[in-house]
């Protein structure tokens, strides 16, 4: 299994962390181009071409991701590598999970490149921003962390569910991978809304909240892929 996880991660970190590098890199120019009359330079021509190559690979860092990790499954397990991975003395369960666990680690990985990119483009990364943060939240910011890891853990699954599904068909294999996701996507909504409303009570969507202590129900995490 750490095999897996080694060899995963080193197939996705060579496609995805160069681009992570480069939007690391053009928020630290942009940043550089907008202080003091830097921006005057050339009529902010080269300030301006900037920050549209930023927005572009700010958007690039996540497309790429998603479409990587999906290549990645596909190619990996349904495609020409699938019958050398499936030669190893492993079993499918840890295949999918080793690819699902790495596909959450990049997926909060491009969030946290993102994030730091726009500290670094606003006023570059200082510790005073995070003076605001109370330690006494720590219990609730860890439990809201493993919510959402769990709850990209299942939307990775998912996505996988459905090109599994898609490719059963002979042909449009892609096309029928979306359209199962539209299918079983909309009845997990659909079940996550009629759940709750006839059970209130004992509805498993239903948690209560530590701060106040009322009850709410979130709908299902598979039903936010």
């Amino acid at each position: 299994m750490l095999k897996l996880l080694k060899y995963e991660w080193k197939a996705c970190a060579r496609a995805c962390l160069p681009l992570y590098g480069a939007i690391i890199l053009v928020a630290l120019i942009n940043h550089l181009l907008y202080s003091e009359a830097v921006p005057e330079l050339l009529f902010g021509i080269p300030a301006a071409i900037m920050s549209m190559l930023y927005v572009v690979i700010f958007a690039a860092v996540f497309v790429a991701t998603a479409v990587i990790l999906v290549q990645r499954f596909y190619k990996s397990l349904l495609g020409g590598e699938g019958y050398l991975m499936f030669t190893l003395p492993v079993s499918v369960t840890q295949h999918i999970f080793s690819k699902a666990i790495i596909a959450v680690a990049m997926c909060f990985l491009s969030c946290l490149v993102a994030f730091l990119s726009i500290l670094l483009l606003s006023h570059g990364i200082n510790p005073a921003t995070f003076s605001f943060f109370d330690p006494a939240a720590v219990p609730y910011v860890l439990e809201g962390l493993l919510w959402l890891v769990l709850c990209a853990f299942a939307a990775v699954l998912f996505i996988y569910l459905c090109i599994a599904l898609g490719h059963l068909a002979k042909k449009h294999r892609l096309l029928m991978a979306f359209v199962w996701y539209f299918v079983l996507s909309t009845a997990v909504q659909i079940i996550g809304m009629l759940v709750p409303a006839a059970t209130p009570s004992a509805s498993p969507w239903c948690v209560r909240s530590a701060s106040s202590g009322r009850r709410w129900a979130p709908a299902p995490c598979i039903s936010w892929c």
